[in-house]
């Protein structure tokens, strides 16, 4: 085996939690990079946040916004999918705290690494965060931030 070359890893899975904002590309850019130093698989998990789809609705009666977020769900999907064709693609419908804890467990994830949007203050307590739950919850490892820069992995380290 060439120096720069690994096996792939079937058994290694990393779940990466998105939203589609930059903190979540970010994450996921950090993720391919762990993902293809150490041949790990990815899982791309969206969860379409029905409890604030239940708070809007109040707001915007007549308009159906479920389908809408379903839409751009599968669209913002099918993108990733095209960047990262090996990519296991999820899109669930539930709060997004629960679903990517369990979800981690569910797809025998061994690395959940997701953005975070660093609120603080009456946002953090009003809106809570997701990131701090999960990183509470969870029973895998689980890398956040809100500007993860892309790891310098030249090599695997051998054991």
């Amino acid at each position: 085996m060439a120096k720069h070359e690994h096996k792939e890893s079937p058994h290694l899975t990393i779940l990466v939690a998105t939203d589609f904002s930059d903190q979540a590309s970010k994450a996921l850019e950090w993720a391919r990079s762990f993902a293809d130093a150490f041949g790990a698989k990815l899982v791309l998990l969206h969860v379409i946040d029905i409890f604030s789809l239940a708070e809007m609705g109040c707001v915007m009666g007549g308009t159906d916004l479920l389908h809408l977020l379903r839409e751009q769900a599968h669209k913002g999907m099918g993108e990733l999918k095209v960047l990262i064709p090996d990519a296991q693609t999820v899109v669930r419908e539930a709060s997004p705290r629960p679903v990517i804890v369990d979800a981690a467990l569910e797809l025998d994830s061994q690395m959940i690494i997701m953005g975070t949007h660093c609120r603080s203050g009456l946002t953090h307590l009003l809106l809570g965060s997701v990131a701090e739950y999960v990183i509470r919850n969870s029973k895998v490892p689980t890398q956040t931030g809100k500007g993860i820069e892309v790891p310098p992995f030249a090599v695997p380290i051998a054991m």
